[in-house]
């Protein structure tokens, strides 16, 4: 880990600590029509990736965090705080991570840096930003009891939590997750990353910051906040268009009501100053706790937290996802989850029971008819596996764009896509499909030795409809990605003993 002490000496800014808990204007709620997602890439990628936010990760953070007797600029205990969030990024699978010095009035912390780099050379950088350092009602008490549990241990918790999710996921542009110190003295450490960074020419696209996202209001707000007449006047358009992605993340992947409100008195406002496209979400004043010992993680919303978490996330997919746009596709093949699937997404429960998915005892080949239906598998010898493909799209998928995937897995040994699934085979499509009709695929040989159940996965692609995982390497659980993907179906079954 690169730790940089020379790095940015700072301007002598004043101590003038930030307001954030009281908006200069109150923030106005809105109601985005929620989008019906299409069901095809990215959309059904970006549904699955959201549910994976885990609110057990957000709070195990937000506890660590504020386990620091205090995170005050000026207390010996800030370095250690930054050491691990540090950690924290190295054990998501970074490996870019820098702890970038800043030097103000005899003052000195470290900002953490941690980088992700696009996919297309040159592309813009993208911020997510909060800061990590706390404070109670006196500034300049350094010693003092101060968890800082939503001021902001819950934003850095959201911004690590979208680190570890994003790391297996292709992005075409570069983003930099950064958590701050200095902010409660003045936004000291934002403002020296921002000179820093502009400073070298770098190209600062967006900039996402998360302060104070886990107690919500009395109505149960996020509000989405957006540059309006700050130093630049250029930049305010733009702005408001990013802050509608968010907002209308926040409807399309949650049930939060939506607020909109201005950028103020936060990390992001340095970067404003030098031109760049800036916005918030932040949950709106109101928190008795702020800048007081009682700010414990006790005092969280745990599921409000996932929920701007989830918002976020959704944010930076649709900014930066490099997935093919497979919305104009003519062609939706699917394997049924159950027998009354029609191919929409998500699917219901039980996902387990694809009719789709069956097995015979003996080979096409000697005269079985595999139109008859399942059979139990038998363990100890070859078995038959089919798969029956759908097309309801309005065009046929053509021969030899279409293959099928066959997986098996124990689930004594857990369930996880793709770590606990080995494959049985894969089969082009030889013969067209029509749309509004199926055909069959198979068989696909393999020899259970099992004396629970097995379960069976069968994944479906073609050009212009394309299964999660081809596009996403990381781990899913697999009913999520059932549910989530009709190209992807699943049916348990337990092998018999050959009598």
């Amino acid at each position: 880990m690169e730790h940089d002490r020379d790095a940015v000496a700072g301007a002598g800014l004043p101590l003038v600590s930030p307001e954030k808990g009281h908006p200069p204007g109150p923030a106005t709620l809105v109601a985005p029509t929620r989008r019906k997602w299409t069901g095809t890439l990215p959309d059904k990628f970006v549904a699955a990736l959201v549910e994976l936010v885990s609110t057990d990760a957000l709070r195990e953070t937000v506890e660590a965090l504020a386990s620091f007797h205090t995170r005050h600029t000026f207390s010996p205990l800030v370095e250690q705080a930054a050491e691990e969030i540090a950690n924290r990024f190295k054990a998501a699978g970074y490996g870019d991570v820098t702890l970038r010095t800043w030097s103000n009035a005899g003052h000195s912390a470290d900002n953490v840096i941690c980088t992700k780099p696009g996919t297309d050379a040159g592309s813009p950088v993208i911020i997510l930003c909060g800061h990590y350092d706390s404070r109670m009602e006196n500034l300049n008490d350094a010693t003092a009891r101060a968890p800082g549990a939503d001021d902001n241990a819950s934003g850095v918790a959201a911004i690590l939590e979208i680190a570890r999710l994003l790391e297996p996921v292709a992005l075409t542009s570069t983003v930099r997750f950064v958590a701050f110190s200095g902010e409660e003295q003045g936004l000291w450490g934002a403002t020296a990353y921002a000179a820093e960074l502009h400073a070298a020419g770098a190209q600062v696209f967006r900039v996402v910051n998360l302060d104070m996202v886990g107690r919500p209001p009395a109505d149960g707000s996020v509000t989405v906040e957006r540059d309006i007449g700050n130093a630049v006047a250029g930049n305010d358009a733009a702005s408001l268009a990013f802050g509608a992605v968010m907002a209308q993340a926040a409807a399309d992947y949650t049930t939060l009501p939506v607020k909109l409100g201005p950028i103020y008195s936060s990390d992001y406002m340095p970067f404003e100053a030098h031109g760049d496209v800036t916005i918030g979400a932040y949950e709106g004043e109101g928190n008795p706790h702020y800048h007081r010992t009682t700010d414990a993680p006790a005092t969280l919303d745990y599921g409000y937290l996932a929920d701007v978490t989830r918002i976020t996330l959704a944010t930076l997919l649709a900014e930066t996802l490099g997935a093919v746009d497979e919305a104009s596709s003519a062609v939706d093949l699917y394997i049924r989850d159950d027998p009354t699937d029609t191919g929409a997404q998500p699917s219901g429960v039980p996902f387990w029971t694809s009719p789709d998915i069956w097995v015979r005892n003996n080979d096409i080949s000697t005269g079985d008819d595999p139109e008859l239906g399942h059979e139990a598998p038998v363990n100890d010898r070859p078995n038959h596996l089919y798969v029956r493909v759908h097309n309801r799209g309005t065009a046929p998928a053509a021969a030899g764009v279409a293959e099928v995937r066959t997986y098996r897995c124990d689930p004594g040994t857990g369930m996880t896509w793709p770590t606990h699934f080995q494959p049985l085979g894969t089969s082009v499509i030889t013969a067209p499909i029509p749309a509004g009709g199926s055909v069959r695929v198979g068989p696909f040989v393999w020899t259970p030795r099992i004396v629970d159940h097995e379960c069976l996965l069968a994944i479906v692609s073609a050009a212009g409809d394309h299964a999660i995982p081809d596009i996403y390497p990381g781990e899913l659980d697999h009913g999520l990605l059932a549910r989530f993907d009709n190209n992807v179906a699943q049916r348990n079954m337990a092998p018999s003993s050959d009598a």
